[in-house]
């Protein structure tokens, strides 16, 4: 477990962050220079906070009050894996010389190198060196160099960054498959929205020194709590409208004439409110059938004015046909007012183009209240 409470001044930069990690993979998510990766220099001893308190499993390896040092264990006896983007092997040595460097002093290295071996699957590999070596068998060589020391905590700082989509996708299936064995308390740096739905646990988001959200994967995408956390991960239809009734399954918003309604039950009538769907959860209505009920609400028409592939998935920019109620909203400066995502099999299916009419949903279950106007 990581628990740490610390604060750390770099220039005009301020980071003042409390996490707590148990066994589990929690990824630190936000923009660059947010103070994603001081975090893990920090918690590893690269960097030495100005503050606050670090412990591992129980055992302070810093600690200061008011610029008083209390305690600070040095990088080599904190038990730590780290991986960095750039692998940094020792590239004058072997894939088997890097893993068992950590643990060269050991009785059974013989033994734990071996195993690292089989485990991140380099057998046939050993006597290489790291300019022999594809990207994607040098990051597992750098994993297993980092876990062959058997940490206490794992630091992953954007590993996978360089790497191609299916040697990356191997790699996270990998490390999915040994934080399974292991159950180590990992911190995940990265910019990726997918490398951070498919490995972390939680979500951390991480923006101008300090958390913006924490939570469940789930809970961070579906609601996030502030605009910058809905734009981190992805919720691109962020809207104002304010709040003219309720009832017991949410409210109703009124936004640039239209009554829409949410789930949310967060905010009172009268107020004016941020709201916001992501864009998968835009759903088009078909024309020869009648909509389920969940999605007989929030009905808008309009026209595809945009689209953009994006491999398997059709986003879709939509401009609403306007309506004659009052607007909660000023007009956007933009052409479009939805952006929708849905799987090219569907755009197939539905003969869907720029310039095509449609009707969409937007899933009242997925309309998320952010909160008041700031």
């Amino acid at each position: 477990m990581i628990d740490l409470t610390i604060k750390k001044k770099v220039g005009d930069f301020c980071l003042d962050v409390d996490l707590q990690v148990e066994n589990e993979i929690l990824v630190l998510f936000g923009p660059s220079g947010a103070g994603k990766s001081t975090i893990l220099q920090c918690v590893a001893g690269l960097l030495t906070p100005d503050e606050g308190l670090i412990a591992i499993d129980g055992e302070k390896v810093f600690a200061a009050t008011a610029g008083r040092m209390e305690r600070n264990v040095p990088v080599h006896r904190r038990r730590i894996g780290y991986v960095f983007q750039n692998y940094a092997l020792f590239p004058h040595l072997t894939v088997w010389q890097n893993i068992v460097y950590g643990v060269r002093r050991h009785p059974q290295r013989r033994e734990m190198v071996e195993d690292m071996i089989i485990r991140m699957r380099l057998g046939g590999l050993e006597k290489r060196y790291s300019h022999q070596l594809s990207g994607g068998q040098q990051q597992r060589v750098a994993l297993a160099r980092a876990l062959v020391i058997q940490p206490r905590v794992l630091l992953l700082d954007e590993p996978f960054s360089a790497l191609d989509t299916m040697v990356r996708e191997k790699l996270q299936q990998d490390l999915l498959h040994m934080q399974g064995q292991l159950g180590l308390s990992t911190l995940y740096v990265t910019h990726d929205v997918k490398d951070a739905f498919t490995l972390g646990d939680r979500l951390a988001i991480i923006n101008k020194g300090k958390i913006e959200q924490i939570g469940s994967k789930e809970d961070v995408f579906d609601h996030p709590t502030s605009i910058a956390a809905a734009r981190f991960t992805g919720t691109r239809n962020i809207f104002r409208g304010e709040v003219m009734g309720r009832d017991e399954n949410g409210v109703v918003i009124l936004w640039r004439g239209f009554k829409l309604w949410s789930s949310c039950a967060a905010a009172g009538t009268g107020s004016k409110v941020e709201f916001c769907i992501r864009p998968e959860e835009i759903m088009i209505m078909r024309d020869d059938r009648p909509p389920k009920e969940e999605l007989a609400q929030n009905l808008l028409s309009g026209k595809i004015v945009r689209q953009i592939a994006k491999g398997p998935s059709i986003s879709l920019f939509l401009k609403i046909e306007e309506s004659d109620g009052t607007s909660g909203e000023a007009k956007l400066a933009r052409d479009y007012d939805l952006e929708m995502a849905l799987p090219r099999h569907v755009y197939r299916k539905l003969d869907l183009r720029v310039g095509k009419r449609v009707t969409v949903s937007l899933k009242r279950s997925a309309l998320h209240v952010i909160g008041p106007l700031a």
